[in-house]
């Protein structure tokens, strides 16, 4: 009876020293080569680049109301965004760009996203929305 146990520790045993060391193997830093003439490509860009647009108490410090971020990278100025978005249209001529904004920012800071997407020059734009179900 207590020959199956021991066999089942032993497993258990076995299990868990072969995890921890594929752990600590994945945690050993490695300097990468970076070949000078590489032949490789880049992946596919994205075709859909979503602006977010985040209410942003006006009463905090240093605040302008609205935060915009380019997917999920940190808030950024609208200028900034303005050229990240121009140099990704030149990459990829048929991206789209999807503007979230959030319900308590005034219709005017939309208005410049919305703007600065057009003076970019991207053909196709739409506006992210919420339709409220209940009355």
């Amino acid at each position: 009876m207590i020959l199956p146990m021991i066999d089942v520790i032993f497993l258990l045993l076995l299990f868990f020293v072969v995890v921890t060391s594929f752990e600590a193997s994945a945690k050993i830093a490695v300097d990468v080569p970076r070949p000078d003439e590489s032949q490789a490509r880049r992946g596919e860009l994205a075709k859909q680049v979503v602006v977010n647009c985040e209410y942003q108490d006006p009463a905090a410090a240093n605040s302008t109301g609205v935060r915009y971020r380019l997917g999920a990278d940190p808030p950024e100025p609208l200028s900034v965004i303005s050229s990240r978005l121009a140099a990704a249209k030149l990459a990829h001529p048929q991206l789209t760009v999807v503007v979230r904004g959030d319900r308590r920012l005034p219709n005017a800071k939309m208005r410049d996203v919305i703007r600065m997407v057009a003076e970019t020059g991207i053909d196709t734009m739409n506006v992210a929305v919420r339709m409220d179900t209940e009355h």
